[in-house]
């Protein structure tokens, strides 16, 4: 008799667990996979992606201006500048996979990997080896934190960012009304440009208050989700690499039994 209620106990756990992995595999991933369902972080990393397309553009229309202008005088300044367009596409790549990222997570965790635990917890149920048991748990838990860890790294990101917004809004549209003044002399066939001091010092100051933006758009956009991503594989490691308790001393209180008998 007691082996009947313990097989229709199995039963009863490998119902619900398929009743899970169906779950999450038609009602949560649609939600989590829903650009909709993200739309909070969607627009603040657009709202980046449109800075950074304003700085690079700024950054390249400037650097080509300077170029055209005879002499080399402008020509540290211009190649700064195109350097500088350079590093903001870098940026530019990042935020759209950032982007990207937030819904493929969802999609990956509910529609992969916990249907996927659901399978390893069945087959532990079924054969009784807690070793499923335990790759189900690790598994389960790798996707939750997949899933989490990218809002996660977007409202962080978004945090730090706020501080310094101003700043960067203001150097992009700087960027967009950047004027270059000069002063010609000499003849049609012999015209000789020079720039005047104060668009010197004016494209000094622009060259450093890009910089700064591209300080904190490397920082918000780079740097915070790879220590994100870090701490994730930290963590997925410290998970795969270490003992769930519970199958331990279950596993033991079987061996236990079965050495007695």
């Amino acid at each position: 008799m007691d082996l009947k209620k313990l097989d229709m106990k199995k039963c009863m756990y490998i119902v619900l667990l398929i009743l899970v992995a169906v779950f999450s595999i038609t009602v949560i991933a649609p939600w989590a996979s829903d650009p909709e369902t993200h739309t909070h972080s969607i627009e603040q990393t657009e709202d980046k992606i449109s800075t950074v397309m304003t700085l690079s553009g700024g950054s390249a229309a400037t650097s080509a201006t300077l170029s055209l202008l005879p002499g080399d005088l402008c020509t540290p300044i211009a190649e700064q500048l195109a350097e500088l367009a350079t590093y903001f596409i870098l940026i530019l790549s990042a935020l759209y996979l950032e982007k990207f990222m937030i819904t493929l997570s969802g999609y990956l965790t509910f529609w992969i990997l916990i249907p996927m635990a659901c399978v390893f917890f069945i087959s532990a149920i079924i054969s009784g080896k807690e070793h499923f048991k335990t790759i189900g748990y690790k598994i389960a838990v790798t996707g939750l934190i997949i899933f989490l860890i990218v809002p996660s790294s977007v409202i962080l990101s978004d945090i730090v960012y706020q501080t310094q917004a101003e700043s960067v809004e203001r150097v992009a549209e700087e960027s967009k009304d950047m004027q270059i003044e000069s002063e010609s002399s000499g003849g049609f066939l012999n015209e000789i440009t020079t720039i005047t001091s104060n668009t010197i010092d004016k494209l000094s100051a622009f060259v450093e208050d890009m910089l700064e933006a591209l300080a904190v758009m490397l920082v918000t956009a780079c740097i915070i989700p790879i220590l994100v991503f870090v701490f994730l594989v930290w963590l997925v490691k410290t998970i795969f690499s270490s003992n769930i308790p519970v199958g331990g001393y279950q596993c033991d209180y079987w061996n236990d039994r079965k050495y007695k008998k």
